[in-house]
């Protein structure tokens, strides 16, 4: 049966995986987090356009025009969510030190300490990001390849602008990408079917459920 060429719609997961500074999963505890509380995630990439050179003769005609290939950096990302989520949070902001900000009440999870600046010779914290959106032809959802799976193996997120007022108030976090050459198809067995190289980032159709949400982190190792 040949794919359906569909659209993608809605946002309907996210995951996100601790990573130390070399891209590899770190720590075997608390170092995940899935939630289907997300509202919005944008995607831009940062491209430096190339110069353009241009020549002209001495009677003002063209003899050169010519543009010098833009550059691809990275990926840039908003993700907003419709709750407060604080162990996620703490993990996105802080990484493999995500415990370290997190406020706790007994067993409960309760609130976020912020951070200040990272000291000159401190790895920044990371994470990989993963979404899914649902894949859809004409009314439905593709029956073959239901999902969408996004991925961006290792990123780098602050706290976004956000506003407390009349109304829903919801968290809103901005970041970036970094290649990852050491996450490969990922911790979780659902990686790229054929094992294509997405260190820079990528998505495929796919039949694989997205993960369950819950509201607290989860475990994952490198060999789970």
């Amino acid at each position: 049966m040949a794919i359906n060429c569909g659209g993608t719609v809605n946002i309907c997961r996210v995951r996100v995986t601790a990573v130390d500074a070399n891209g590899n999963v770190a720590g075997t505890t608390n170092n995940s987090y899935v939630t289907d509380l997300v509202t919005e995630v944008t995607l831009s990439p940062d491209v430096t356009t190339g110069d353009t050179i241009t020549q002209k003769n001495g009677c003002g005609c063209k003899v050169i025009g010519y543009k010098v290939k833009d550059i691809f950096n990275f990926f840039t990302f908003s993700f907003t969510d419709a709750a407060l989520e604080p162990a996620l949070q703490a993990l996105m902001l802080n990484g493999a030190n995500a415990a370290n900000q997190t406020i706790v009440n007994g067993s409960d999870t309760v609130g976020l300490a912020f951070t200040g600046e990272l000291a000159c010779d401190e790895d920044e914290p990371a994470v990989a990001f993963e979404f899914w959106t649902q894949h859809v032809v004409g009314s439905a959802q593709d029956g073959t390849y239901p999902w969408i799976h996004w991925v961006f193996p290792k990123t780098v997120w602050q706290l976004g602008d956000n506003t407390l007022a009349e109304g829903v108030g919801t968290p809103v976090l901005n970041g970036f990408s970094r290649a990852n050459t050491n996450w490969g198809d990922g911790p979780y067995g659902d990686g790229p079917p054929d094992g294509q190289d997405i260190s820079e980032g990528g998505y495929w159709k796919t039949a694989t459920e997205p993960p369950a949400a819950a509201c607290a982190t989860g475990n994952v190792t490198p060999s789970s």
